[in-house]
């Protein structure tokens, strides 16, 4: 499949839009560098926007592995930060970054699983291409719970009788929910309590219904100056704006249920970047991904088969990770937006 530029959201019959159109324009100029001998993921650039952090996974191996990439693009070049002989070392049954996070342009955070239950949080220095500091973690740490706690003090009565409010909180905060300024947005995910999206403000209280969904699910969003934009659904996901106490749907897509979340990318005042996750990061398949100007979706639809992508404002540069037949190839290209 060859990378195709489209000027409208050409998501043919899988994907339709409401009055809150798409716009027809391209938001990306020409090409400032590509990946295509490979299979990448993760493109994430440093806090400068010079460096391009890239997982390249080796699936042909006896078992997967990875390498850890660093494309600089003042020097052009394309450096090893982890080789796939010392990723190797991290695996049970097999090594791949999950995520990145840079702390600064010289330290990187990656986390490698083992393919089993474990992860590890390897550090590393980028110019030195050194390990500073690895952590081992087991399981999945609960982060949220001061969270429940707040929200159990201020709405004890959303619990069941015999049942802590804490509980019935953490057990929403799990799963994906948008963080405003003194508000959550979540779907509490409790046996004997309602499956509706609410609003819950954390500095008095006030709790309002946003959408009753009996059989679907909060896939994530985001709040913005005057909005708060959010997906749920079940086997259809809708794309919703919430607005002076009302919501409209924005786009629907068909989709698997709960298989589907919005991780935001980037946001400058009413202005985010996101994407709709769809897709197993191994699955082929569109990710959809937007830039909301505070009033319209804008389609980042250059390819046909967005697996991911980041974006550094500062910079003007997008990276692409796109499927091209079986293996995903990454394209950094300019930016064309204000």
């Amino acid at each position: 499949m060859k990378a195709r530029r489209f000027l409208v959201l050409a998501l043919g019959a899988a994907l339709t839009s409401t009055a809150a159109a798409a716009a027809q324009t391209s938001l990306t100029g020409r090409t400032v560098t590509q990946l295509l001998v490979g299979d990448y993921v993760l493109p994430r650039f440093s806090p400068s926007g010079q460096l391009l952090a890239i997982s390249q996974v080796l699936a042909d191996t006896a078992g997967e592995n990875t390498q850890i990439l660093i494309f600089n693009f003042r020097r052009r070049v394309l450096d090893t930060l982890l080789a796939a002989l010392a990723a190797a070392k991290y695996a049970t049954y097999k090594a791949y970054v999950s995520d990145f996070e840079w702390l600064s342009d010289t330290s990187l955070v990656a986390w490698i699983p083992d393919g089993d239950v474990g992860v590890t949080a390897v550090t590393f220095n980028v110019p030195r291409r050194r390990i500073l500091h690895q952590e081992q973690h087991e399981g999945v740490e609960d982060s949220s719970q001061p969270l429940a706690d707040s929200l159990a003090r201020l709405y004890p009565d959303v619990a069941p009788s015999g049942v802590s409010a804490g509980a019935v909180f953490g057990s929403g905060l799990d799963w994906p929910t948008v963080h405003g300024r003194g508000f959550v947005l979540l779907q509490k995910r409790y046996a004997g309590v309602d499956d509706d999206v609410w609003l819950y403000r954390l500095d008095r209280r006030e709790a309002t219904r946003i959408l009753p969904l009996p059989r679907g699910s909060l896939a994530g969003g985001f709040a913005t100056g005057r909005d708060i934009v959010f997906a749920a659904g079940s086997d259809t996901l809708t794309l919703y704006r919430w607005r002076r106490g009302r919501h409209e749907p924005l786009m629907r897509v068909p989709v698997r249920p709960q298989a589907s979340s919005l991780a935001v990318r980037a946001q400058r005042r009413d202005s985010v970047w996101f994407v709709l996750r769809l897709h197993a990061p191994y699955e082929r398949g569109n990710n959809p991904a937007f830039l909301y100007d505070g009033e319209r979706l804008l389609p980042l639809a250059d390819y046909a088969e967005l697996a991911d992508f980041d974006v550094h404002l500062p910079t003007r540069r997008i990276a692409f990770a796109y499927w091209d037949g079986q293996q995903r190839h990454v394209a950094v290209k300019e930016l064309l937006t204000k």
